[in-house]
């Protein structure tokens, strides 16, 4: 007869021999599991926070806006044009002459006609002053109430003077001009400051000499 008595202790150390193998795996998974989570902590607190899009307040104060203050150009800025410079003429030669280029300088108009003696009597006068003050004074002739051709010979026989042809009488009637001879003076912004009809010119040297000295 068999005896299983040796049989029964095999079959117990090998259930014991099952029971620790799967005990040491539990614990091995355990300790793997473990370490895992341990290196998933260290990675999330080690990763560089990402940037903000939002941006600090500071506490500077605005800057002062600068006062206002007055350009060069303002400085300089040219004076509108008198109105009694404000036209345009042609010379007896043919050339374009503008009022406005008498600006900053004193002028003496003379309003003749070619066939009046009284003018003819002034010539020795304008010219003279147109002498003197030659850089100083522009004298200005305008010839009128005649043909083109009488006043270019009339303008012929007077020295120094720019002499305008004003066939239609527009500059005439633009000063006013009734009579002939006539003068007209102008100081250096273009304002008058002297008139004067026919023969009455006695006075035209002195107002001439104290508009160029208030002139400087």
């Amino acid at each position: 007869m068999t005896v299983t008595t040796r049989s029964r202790g095999a079959c117990h150390d090998g259930v014991v021999g099952t029971r620790a193998a799967q005990t040491a795996a539990a614990l091995c998974a355990t300790v793997l599991g473990l370490t895992a989570l341990a290196g998933c902590a260290g990675e999330t607190s080690t990763a560089d926070p990402e940037p903000s899009d939002v941006t600090p307040a500071t506490s500077e104060a605005p800057s002062p806006t600068p006062s206002a203050t007055p350009s060069q150009d303002d400085e300089t800025a040219i004076p509108p044009l008198a109105e009694t410079l404000d036209f345009k003429a042609t010379t007896v030669d043919g050339d374009s002459f503008e009022g406005s280029s008498l600006a900053g300088t004193p002028a003496l108009l003379w309003f003749w006609a070619p066939w009046c003696p009284t003018c003819r009597s002034q010539v020795p006068q304008v010219e003279g002053i147109a002498k003197e003050y030659a850089g100083d004074v522009a004298v200005i002739g305008v010839g009128s109430l005649d043909s083109a051709e009488a006043i270019a010979e009339f303008a012929a026989d007077v020295q120094g003077v720019t002499h305008l042809e004003d066939v239609d009488g527009a500059l005439y009637r633009k000063f006013g001009i009734a009579e002939q001879s006539s003068f007209v003076l102008l100081d250096l912004e273009g304002e008058v400051v002297f008139e004067t009809g026919y023969g009455g010119s006695d006075d035209l040297a002195d107002e001439v000499a104290d508009v160029v000295e208030s002139a400087g």
